[in-house]
C-alpha cells in the first residue's frame, strides 16, 4: 500500500489541454463594433422619450442630436443642469446602464 501525501486525486484518463477560442482579427474588432454603435444609435430613438422625463430641461431636438453618444449626452446635462462632469457622467452611466445592459 502506498501512501499519498499530497491527497491529490488519481487521474482518471489522459488529460486534454485546454484550448483557447481564436483570436479576432483587426477586421472582426471593427465590424463588431459597428455593429454595436448601430445598434445604439436605432435603439436610443426609442429611448428619447425616457430620456426626456429623466432630464426635462434638456430639448428633444438636443437628444435626437445624440444619437445615442455618451459623452454628447453627459456634455449636455452637464451644461443644461450646471452639474459638474463627474456628476453629470454619473447620470448618464446610470441612464444607459439601465437601458443599454450589454454595452
Amino acid at each position: 500500500m502506498t501512501t499519498d501525501y499530497n491527497n491529490t486525486p488519481p487521474a482518471t484518463g489522459p488529460a486534454t489541454p485546454a484550448v483557447a477560442p481564436p483570436a479576432l482579427t483587426k477586421n472582426q474588432i471593427k465590424a463588431s463594433a459597428l455593429a454595436d454603435g448601430l445598434a445604439i444609435k436605432a435603439k436610443w430613438k426609442t429611448l428619447i422619450a425616457e430620456a426626456r422625463t429623466v432630464w426635462p430641461k434638456v430639448q428633444v431636438e438636443e437628444l435626437a442630436t445624440v444619437a445615442g453618444n455618451f459623452h454628447v449626452l453627459a456634455g449636455i446635462v452637464q451644461l443644461r443642469y450646471c452639474l459638474s462632469r463627474e456628476e453629470s457622467n454619473r447620470q448618464v452611466t446610470e441612464f444607459f446602464g439601465k437601458h443599454y445592459p450589454a454595452v
